[in-house]
């Protein structure tokens, strides 16, 4: 076989590339529990990619907020090319080495439209502790460290850090005026100090849209679920949960959102909801999405057998 065409490439200690059945490359930590599924093949949030893709066009500017090995800056940076605009941000800077191998292996390292930051996003610029699992780097908190699960981490062997990171605001650190398009926020618990460091962001891109993973238990330490979602309406969005069919769910102000889910932040959610479900019907999305699940009922079934 052409070692050109293998998914699996080793690039040193502890290091690999992988060829995602998209075609982008990411670069992992073998080492760590998060590499596992792209080493086994599996598909990474496929429901979360997919929508994100809906809304990913080569002329967005788009923000990774919390990108980690770098799969959606991968996604994006395959998109926009040389006609929109990245900027990805990990504050981790052993998971920011990864990022940047990331930009290597797609061939887009010197890409003037892609900027990867090393910095944590929220609501100040300074600086500030981040707590992380060696093994685990997906887990990460920059408010306590005992929400890492201190009894499970020494149990597995692995090991809990504390790195002094830079902070900054999406609103001090982008250009002047510049309205973004879509976001992807995963900051465990974080989100609603980045929104809160990004409000004029927010009020000068009439058409963005935010793809934010949602965990009451994390956010309890930041904000309480029912003060976020609000606070969310305020900001002039609605609030759809991305379920695991592929399908957005408009959840009404008021109304409970899901313990542990992502949620897409729209202006439209009405004309969103329709654009997904077209998406959802393509011939491609429909074989992939039926593959996925199969794949998903298959590993169920071996657990109980």
């Amino acid at each position: 076989m052409n070692p050109l065409m293998r998914r699996v490439v080793p690039a040193g200690a502890d290091r690999a590339l992988v060829r995602l059945a998209t075609g982008e490359y990411l670069a992992i930590d073998t080492n760590t529990v998060d590499s596992i599924n792209y080493l086994l093949g599996r598909t990474v949030e496929p429901h979360i990619s997919f929508v994100f893709r809906c809304f990913l066009n080569p002329r967005a500017v788009v923000l990774d907020i919390g990108a980690n090995f770098g799969l959606y800056t991968a996604i994006t940076a395959a998109v926009i090319r040389t006609r929109g605009r990245l900027f990805a941000f990990e504050p981790n800077p052993h998971t920011f080495g990864f990022l940047l191998r990331t930009l290597h292996a797609n061939g887009v390292i010197n890409n003037p439209n892609i900027t990867l930051v090393n910095k944590a996003v929220g609501r100040s610029n300074g600086r500030a502790e981040l707590h992380y699992i060696d093994q685990n780097l997906a887990v990460a908190s920059m408010t306590d460290p005992r929400l890492l699960g201190a009894g499970i981490v020494e149990e597995w062997g692995m090991k809990l850090h504390t790195v002094e990171v830079d902070t900054t605001t999406i609103d001090d650190y982008l250009p002047a005026g510049l309205a973004v398009d879509l976001v992807k926020i995963d900051v465990e618990g974080h989100e609603p100090y980045v929104l809160v460091g990004m409000e004029r962001t927010i009020e000068n891109s009439p058409n963005m849209r935010i793809i934010l993973e949602y965990i009451d238990e994390l956010l309890s330490h930041t904000v309480e679920a029912r003060e976020f979602t609000d606070y969310i309406h305020d900001l002039g969005f609605r609030i759809c949960v991305i379920e695991k069919d592929w399908r957005l769910r408009l959840v009404e102000r008021g109304a409970p959102v899901p313990g542990n889910c992502y949620v897409l932040l729209t202006r439209s959610p009405e004309a969103d909801i329709t654009t997904v479900a077209r998406r959802r019907r393509y011939p491609r999305s429909c074989l992939k999405r039926g593959l996925q699940l199969a794949a998903i009922g298959i590993g169920e079934l071996s657990q109980r057998l």
